[in-house]
């Protein structure tokens, strides 16, 4: 008797393990074409309505949100400092919805214990004081001038630092000195000259905005380095907490 060609052999027979992972893949596929549908059609409905800043920030944002997502396993939260109650940190806020704050944003960080092996950190995001704009004194605090102080009088100790150093060239019995890390403080002292002209004078902590947020918002900069509020602006931020969040 001739054998039946149209009956599976064990080898043709589907291995359950393949199936669920070939479903799952297909199931995937769906719905990344269906969220890349949708999202041209929002861009395409902010690009009708003139709304170009929208639609510009709603890129810029999805481009970081990719670079997060495939960073995420190899993102070394030891490459960062340990972060102290207090620090003022820039973070990428991501993108808005409603009366979220979003963008680049300076904020206070508020974890007592901070550790380099923890991907997270608490914050409280701040903003520019705006002349014609009125701030919820109940869930906000006005920091005043002291992150734009704090920059300045780094700026300056930064600038007379630099002074010495190109004084001490100047008094070298040499014909070519190393001017290499003279050249880097001034590069340097640019930036943080850059990061100041960007500034408004007042601050203010959105503290009903508190979030936790992952280490890899946090935008690296040296320019941040040492730049800590003042207790007594602390104490503000934590009186204003226990307001908000507390019996």
């Amino acid at each position: 008797m001739e054998p039946d060609e149209t009956k599976n052999t064990p080898e043709d027979k589907p291995i359950e393990g393949q199936t669920v992972i070939g479903e799952e893949k297909s199931e995937a596929i769906a719905h990344k074409d269906s969220a890349l549908k949708r999202l041209d059609a929002s861009f395409n409905k902010h690009i009708e309505l003139y709304e170009y800043k929208k639609s510009n920030l709603l890129a810029y944002w999805i481009n970081d949100f990719s670079n997060y997502h495939d960073n995420e396993k190899s993102f070394d939260t030891t490459t960062l400092k340990t972060f102290k109650r207090g620090d003022i940190v820039k973070v990428n806020l991501g993108f808005n919805v409603g009366a979220e704050l979003g963008g680049l944003h300076y904020c206070v960080v508020i974890n007592k214990n901070d550790n380099p092996y923890s991907g997270a950190l608490n914050i409280v995001p701040l903003s520019s004081a705006k002349e014609d704009k009125i701030y919820n004194e109940s869930t906000c605090i006005n920091l005043g001038d002291e992150l734009f102080l704090l920059l300045m009088r780094k700026f300056e100790n930064e600038s007379d630092d630099f002074q010495r150093k190109l004084d001490e060239i100047k008094n070298l019995d040499a014909d070519f000195p190393d001017v290499r890390p003279l050249l880097k403080k001034l590069d340097y002292l640019q930036k943080i000259k850059e990061e100041i002209s960007r500034m408004k004078h007042g601050s203010i902590a959105y503290i009903h905005q508190i979030t936790t947020i992952s280490k890899q918002r946090i935008f690296k900069t040296p320019i941040l380095s040492g730049i800590h509020l003042s207790n007594e602006s602390l104490n503000l931020i934590d009186e204003k907490i226990k307001q908000l969040y507390t019996k």
